[in-house]
């Protein structure tokens, strides 16, 4: 006799799923004292970071001293045509009361040590929130510095909730820290800008030399600068990359990376190492730190060069004269004094 056979199901037999069980009341409580705990812990970081927030900029000794960084928060409401941003090189290099004088251009530097591009969107968010340049100028070793998600998620949280950078100035707590608004009072005389005197020559024999290679930008740098373009854009700001002349940072694998970005991102590009921008910098005396920075030598010869640059090139506004930049005159006073006593002695 033939053997019986099951007849298969219709279709294939699946087991239904388990429901799932409701949190008890016990977990929803728990969960629900969670979730006010955190919010009343963010509320008051809020308010505490409101505290230590510095109100003086000579009070701001954060970890990338930023001092004079912050000194544009005390100038004048919108009175700042021009807004350099970027680390060290940047603030070593231009002299923005050489620019005064010469050109009647009221600028700022907003430049902070080893700054990194996550840090250079905040500060330009930061400073239009009281100021409305016409340029930013953006110092281009940056650009090269790396960008990491930690780098991201520590600038997105000291934004957010400043305590956590400035945990420390719990120690020297005024009672105006109470009231006082951040940042309100107190510029920093030379604008930004960082005098350094002393002599340590650089070896220039390899600098800028002729390549087309070109140096690759890492895509959260390149991204934050699109960022940074993109804001300036949509407030009618013209943005400017430049290149301040350093033997230790710059050279042409880096000027082509730059000059190509500035391209695609339909920006201007200043070089002042190379090309008709170059500024005529002397290594052998020009620099403090063997080619690192410039000292104040050097910072006159750059700034000379950007000067012309701008005359030539932007319609920026000529203060001199004006009443409501008088501040502008006295601290060029107090900037040729110190330059002539460090010349004299």
């Amino acid at each position: 006799p033939a053997l019986s056979r099951s007849k298969a199901p219709p279709y294939p037999y699946r087991k239904e799923p388990m429901p799932l069980s409701k949190p008890s009341p016990e977990l929803r409580r728990i969960a629900l004292r969670l979730a006010v705990t955190a919010a009343a812990l963010v509320i008051a970081l809020a308010g505490i970071s409101r505290i230590v927030l510095p109100k003086h900029n000579q009070d701001a000794h954060g970890p990338n001293n930023y001092e004079a960084a912050h000194g544009i928060f005390a100038e004048p409401e919108n009175s700042v045509d021009l807004l350099f941003l970027g680390d060290s090189e940047t603030y070593c290099a231009i002299t923005p009361l050489e620019l005064w004088r010469d050109h009647g251009i009221a600028s700022y530097i907003s430049a902070t040590g080893a700054q990194r591009l996550p840090l250079t969107l905040s500060m330009l968010n930061r400073v239009l929130g009281c100021q409305r340049p016409k340029i930013v100028i953006l110092e281009t070793n940056c650009l090269f510095r790396a960008v990491t998600p930690g780098t991201v998620a520590r600038q997105t949280a000291n934004d957010a909730l400043p305590v956590l950078e400035y945990h420390n100035r719990w120690k020297t707590l005024r009672p105006d820290d109470l009231t006082a608004a951040p940042f309100s009072i107190g510029t920093a005389d030379f604008k930004g800008y960082r005098l350094k005197t002393g002599v340590s020559a650089a070896d220039d024999s390899s600098y800028m030399t002729p390549t087309m290679d070109s140096e690759s930008i890492r895509p959260l740098n390149r991204w934050y600068l699109e960022q940074i373009a993109d804001v300036c854009r949509s407030h009618d700001i013209k943005l400017v990359l430049m290149s301040t002349p350093s033997t230790v940072n710059w050279n042409m694998k880096r000027h082509n990376c730059v000059q190509q970005l500035a391209g695609e991102l339909d920006v201007d590009y200043i070089d002042l190492n190379t090309g008709k921008n170059r500024a005529q910098i002397d290594w052998s005396t020009d620099t403090f730190d063997g080619g690192d920075h410039l000292n104040l030598n050097g910072a006159k010869k750059a700034t000379a060069k950007l000067g012309e640059i701008l005359r030539n090139r932007y319609q920026l506004p000529d203060h001199s004269g004006e009443s409501a930049y008088r501040s502008w005159d006295e601290a060029y006073a107090r900037y040729e004094r110190v330059v002539n006593e460090g010349a004299a002695s």
